[in-house]
């Protein structure tokens, strides 16, 4: 599913995750209240980008020719076939200074995160993801015997300081690599008329998603929706998606998000009987729970921060009510929203409400992604996680992270394609070739080229223990399919 909640902390994307249109400007309270679901738009402070921290360690190993990337494929199970993780340095040397950032022996990326402002921290982990992963690229030789140089650059969760960003980033930079900002509007019009290649982590508004120049590891679209999540719920709880409920907060893009998402659910079976939003500072949702619990309602979803679904829930707790099942985005696959919830999210309830006296009510999260408790499995969670320790011990792994490490290795995979005549102009013909990448398991495969995000999913369950795989048993489903919803 997109980070439209993406954020996403949405997401993180999510993203929903995962993400996407412009929207109202929001005063500074409610940005602060509601940052994490990555669905608003605006911002009106003014400045410049700060620098950050650059670069990494320099190895001494050479790589070797380009390896192939896996694959995810679908069915009962929509398992992984990850094929070597090693992309090499390339079978080239360096061809000198070719372009805007680029010299004989070292390439300048950068990537715009929000680090600073109303929310600290809140993109850090795409700063420490694409430090760990230019510090892996060069320790195996560089590309084509040029090292790499990471330019981190702070948005401070403002579109004009996210323009800021992008305009240094056009004249310092050869690409921008990793980047997360939930107001990544404010620099669209300007990568596109510079014409740098921008392979973000994850976009979140429509006017950065759809630039000429922008080809994220994970490309959502503010047109299309992915299915398979639905339909998972669908098969498995036919009757309780008779009685649903949505909630969005009303807030920017997240409301055009919600509407896109109740069109593509009904369309699949599904029947709303309470829609709603709410704003982003809401502390009271017994309101909300009261009125749900008079619907009748059996299913729920909400488009939201995992602050604001945290609270949901407490709701739901002290009602002594709890509809057959919930669904989140996967904002909420963090440590987090586990330690803030309490017992309102990490315990199953012994029954739902009064008519479903001894019915379990499992509240699932759905994923595009790896899971940490898996790594053991899957060479490239591996990699990024040691590599992640090594550049900045302690650090937290995330669902952001995880994609701004993809969109690093996305741009290992096209330079080397490229080879040592590097050029804008190259990158963006080999990035446009690639229709299939799924980071070597990290995450669902995304067709880069046609800038469209995966039809996979895979559900977690919370439980008192943390998250626990709900299904498929392995990989990722990918029964359902991409829905065109405008």
């Amino acid at each position: 599913m997109r980070v439209r909640a993406k954020v996403v902390a949405s997401v993180l994307l999510s993203v929903s995750l995962l993400a996407t249109a412009c929207g109202a400007r929001l005063t500074a309270a409610q940005r602060a209240a509601g940052i994490g679901a990555l669905t608003k738009n605006g911002g009106s402070t003014t400045g410049s980008a700060t620098g950050g921290t650059t670069g990494a360690t320099t190895g001494s190993s050479t790589g070797g020719t380009t390896g192939a990337t896996g694959t995810t494929t679908g069915g009962a199970a929509g398992g992984t076939t990850g094929g070597a993780n090693n992309l090499g340095s390339g079978s080239c040397s360096s061809g000198g200074a070719t372009d805007t950032g680029v010299t004989a022996n070292q390439i300048t990326l950068a990537t715009i995160a929000d680090v600073s402002g109303v929310q600290p921290g809140l993109f850090k982990s795409a700063w420490q993801a694409m430090s760990a992963v230019t510090a892996y690229i060069n320790s195996q030789g560089g590309i084509c015997g040029r090292q790499l140089k990471d330019l981190q650059l702070d948005s401070q969760a403002d579109s004009t300081q996210n323009r800021a960003a992008v305009q240094q980033g056009c004249t310092q930079a050869f690409a921008l690599v990793g980047s997360m900002s939930a107001f990544d509007d404010g620099g669209a019009s300007v990568g596109q008329q510079c014409g740098i290649p921008d392979i973000s982590a994850i976009t979140v508004n429509a006017a950065r998603s759809t630039a000429s120049n922008v080809y994220p590891a994970y490309p959502v679209g503010p047109n299309y929706i992915n299915t398979s999540w639905g339909l998972q719920i669908k098969q498995r709880y036919p009757d309780a998606i008779k009685k649903s409920a949505f909630i969005t907060l009303n807030a920017g893009a997240s409301v055009q998000n919600g509407n896109q998402r109740i069109k593509a659910l009904t369309k699949l079976g599904y029947t709303f009987v309470y829609t709603t939003q709410v704003q982003v500072v809401e502390s009271n949702y017994s309101p909300y729970v009261q009125a749900m619990q008079s619907k009748g309602v059996e299913f729920i979803d909400m488009l939201a921060d995992y602050q604001s679904i945290v609270r949901l829930q407490k709701a739901m707790q002290q009602a002594s009510w709890f509809p057959q099942v919930r669904v989140w985005d996967s904002v909420a696959y963090s440590p987090a929203y586990l330690s803030q919830g309490e017992t309102a999210v990490q315990s199953q309830p012994p029954g739902c409400n009064d008519v479903l006296k001894n019915v379990p009510c499992p509240a699932y999260v759905f994923l595009n992604t790896a899971l940490f408790k898996e790594a053991s499995s899957n060479p490239e969670l591996q990699l990024y996680l040691s590599w992640l320790q090594r550049v900045a011990p302690g650090a937290q792994p995330d669902y952001f992270g995880m994609y701004a490490w993809s969109a690093g290795r996305l741009f290992q995979k096209a330079a080397t394609m490229v080879g040592a005549k590097l050029t804008r102009k190259a990158l963006f013909s080999a990035l446009q070739s690639i229709h299939s990448w799924n980071d070597f398991g990290l995450h669902i495969a995304h067709d880069i080229g046609a800038k469209r995000e995966g039809n996979c999913t895979l559900y977690v369950e919370i439980k008192s223990s943390g998250f626990v795989r709900a299904f498929p048993a392995s990989g990722w489903t990918c029964t359902g399919s991409l829905m065109k919803t405008s």
